[in-house]
């Protein structure tokens, strides 16, 4: 088998540490042959370019002076790969086995109608991380997920996957998590980067939603896992754990629909939250606390009414 040609983008902010462990388990990646590596360091104050340049001496370091976000900083990368295969990659990730990454290519090859995918994410003690792939973000999918349909059958489909809900070898799906996209350069080519109109939150799933629309396919492959230790690279001192989704959700959802059914959108994300919050209530109330924090995001939600539908 003749394997594709891969490079590996991955985004650092404020993240040494945790980019060596990633440079680290990328390094021992057998079967693919030489990798190109670019990191795109966004104005991190720690030693995140010397760690990278220090792990991977032949790796291109792309130094902003500025923090642009992580769309931007992912199309910077992009712009600047040549392989046949370009690969999105946090830094709070690791592949676990040496051959993790070259059954993800093999599965690329084999099944050339994919033209983005992504894998299972896992936590540290190997649970599934949901948000690691999902549907478009429709009002009937929201809602499902807001309310906790999806926990309770298989039958309704929500923004995200459920564990075990796609089978082997993979499954079409709206959309993968940014952790760990693999895309084809002629998809890239056609679809274009990530938006970069989103900072941080929901540019993934604005990509994968408008790949689906240019009638390209997004899949998952539930059978391959790698550690993503969530948030890593993204909270600060003082940040209210888990709430900034909320506006990048709610973005998408306005862009996707063209503004159409927002306040019920607004009040049902709410009401979802809010029931969720009383059923958690005697169990637990920290999740209790947790989901009252969402509903009230949902609740004080504005219209984005000067942002530009998807075309």
């Amino acid at each position: 088998m003749v394997r594709p040609s891969v490079s590996v983008i991955v985004v650092s902010w404020n993240c040494a540490a945790l980019l060596a462990q990633c440079l680290a388990s990328l390094r021992v990646q057998t079967g693919l042959g030489e990798l190109e590596l670019l990191v795109v360091d966004n104005a991190s104050q720690d030693d995140s370019t010397d760690v990278a340049r220090r792990c991977w001496p032949g790796a291109r370091v792309i130094a902003n002076v500025h923090n642009l976000g992580f769309a931007t900083a992912s199309n910077q990368g992009l712009a600047a790969a040549s392989g046949q295969l370009l690969l999105l990659l946090n830094p709070d990730t690791v592949l676990p086995q040496p051959d993790t990454l070259s059954r993800v290519v093999d599965r690329m090859v084999a099944f050339p109608a994919i033209d983005m995918a992504g894998v299972r994410l896992v936590f540290a003690d190997g649970t599934h991380q949901v948000g690691d792939g999902g549907f478009a973000p429709t009002l009937g999918h929201a809602l499902a997920h807001a309310f906790g349909l999806t926990t309770l059958s298989p039958r309704w489909r929500g923004l995200f996957l459920q564990d075990g809900s796609v089978a082997t070898p993979w499954g079409a799906v709206g959309w993968v998590c940014g952790a760990f996209t693999v895309m084809r350069r002629s998809a890239w080519q056609r679809a274009g980067g990530m938006d970069e109109s989103y900072f941080l939150y929901g540019e993934d799933v604005e990509w994968g939603c408008r790949l689906n629309r240019l009638g390209l396919t997004v899949a998952y492959l539930p059978d391959i896992d790698i550690v993503h230790l969530q948030g890593g690279t993204q909270r600060k001192p003082g940040d209210a754990p888990g709430t900034r989704w909320i506006d990048g959700l709610s973005q998408l959802y306005w862009r996707y629909n063209q503004g159409r059914g927002f306040g019920l959108y607004r009040a049902g994300m709410a009401a979802g939250f809010g029931l969720r919050a009383l059923v958690a209530w005697p169990r637990s109330r920290q999740r209790a606390a947790t989901m009252v924090r969402y509903a009230s995001g949902f609740w004080h939600q504005q219209a984005p009414s000067a942002r530009e539908p998807l075309p």
